[in-house]
């Protein structure tokens, strides 16, 4: 069991496919309902438990590649000055790209913060004493210049409300909205998205993730608002929701910060979530499917495989009698070095010189794990 730059790049894949599968079923008619929320966090928290643990099982099945990763290794190694190659480029390129999205995210935050320090709070004593029936873990503050409720701050949050006039029973669903935020720690979940969104921000499904995770946060924030209401409750839950919408604004967004209204394609989605108790089965068990394709993907592994230059294939018999063991982990790491898998062994070359045989289990220690894998003969 290891790690390696392969293992990676195929969770990089797998936490793609997991994001399309639920962008594409948050969508679909017949999957929008309460329940169907928990199937389409348990599918986002498998994509990203699969990119935060790129494992390579021992026991995997392993797929070679002998054309296109062994051309993509070839030209990432290729020099464009002295010892600089084009995989430095690259990998520059990606540490400035991220760079410039966390000073983007952060300046995006500073100036929200600022916006919130210059604009005036009133005194709503009214709503204080309906925020205190929630307990005291967070603050309340009310402007007349905020268009809509959303909770801002991770350590200590800070729930702010616009100065709109609602009954007593449309500021209990607001409050019961905004505290399962807080409960939930949705900021911070946010915030490890954003993480994610810079890190991988030359994929395009990067920047789509963002808006779809923080949709997924309100849906899943919803079904658990209401989960211990009645239907009356329910009813006057989506009430309070529509009635927000009419003082709505996207014009201020701040980086790290969950809202109670979205966007009126957003709202409709959410709407019929929280109306449509059913959802068809067969989506169902695809949902069930996604995952198990997920959890699968742990045991199956893509890695290079190239031929001897000379195109001549080494029996196991042929070297039996030939094996020394030799470790230089300097020639480890040479342009020229390989791995010949045959017959059930794994025998280690120099140059197309047999060096001496290796055990399956030191495939994954350093220095072996960075040598390419060549497909033998029987």
């Amino acid at each position: 069991m290891g790690i390696t730059v392969y293992s990676l790049a195929i969770s990089i894949v797998f936490y793609n496919l997991a994001l399309i599968a639920v962008f594409i079923l948050r969508r679909s008619p017949g999957f929008r309902a309460k329940h169907a929320v928990s199937l389409l966090a348990f599918i986002t928290v498998l994509g990203v438990v699969r990119l935060v643990l790129p494992i390579d099982f021992d026991a995997a099945y392993v797929v070679r590649s002998y054309k296109i990763i062994p051309a993509v290794e070839d030209f990432l190694k290729r020099p464009l000055a002295a010892s600089f190659t084009y995989g430095h480029l690259l990998l520059a390129l990606w540490a400035v790209g991220s760079l410039v999205m966390v000073i983007k995210d952060v300046r995006l935050q500073r100036r929200f913060d600022r916006y919130l320090q210059s604009i005036d709070f009133v005194d709503r004593p009214e709503l204080l004493e309906i925020a205190a029936e929630y307990g005291n873990d967070f603050a309340v503050l009310i402007s007349p210049q905020l268009h809509m409720p959303f909770t801002s701050g991770i350590l200590h949050p800070v729930i702010y409300l616009p100065d709109v006039e609602l009954s007593d029973a449309e500021w209990r669903m607001v409050f019961r909205h905004e505290i399962t935020h807080i409960r939930s720690r949705d900021n911070l979940k946010k915030l490890f998205f954003l993480a994610i969104e810079a890190l991988f921000w030359w994929n395009p499904l990067a920047h789509f993730s963002s808006a779809e995770i923080n949709a997924l946060i309100e849906l899943c924030c919803d079904a658990k608002a209401v989960r211990s209401l009645t239907d009356q409750g329910q009813v006057e839950y989506i009430a309070t929701l529509r009635d927000l919408m009419g003082y709505a604004s996207q014009d201020e967004r701040p980086a790290v910060a969950v809202s109670l209204t979205g966007t009126k394609n957003e709202m409709r989605l959410r709407f019929e979530a929280l109306s449509s108790p059913n959802m068809k089965k067969h989506y169902i068990w695809l949902s069930y499917l996604i995952s198990l394709i997920l959890c699968l993907s742990y045991f199956v592994i893509i890695q290079p495989a190239r031929l001897p230059e000379n195109g001549e294939l080494i029996s196991s018999q042929e070297t039996q009698s030939q094996l020394t063991l030799v470790f230089n982990a300097e020639e480890m790491h040479n342009s020229g070095s390989y791995i010949l898998h045959t017959g059930g062994e794994y025998i280690w070359f120099e140059d197309d010189v047999m060096i001496g045989q290796i055990t399956q289990d030191m495939l994954s220690v350093s220095p072996f794990n960075e040598l390419r894998i060549v497909q033998g003969g029987s």
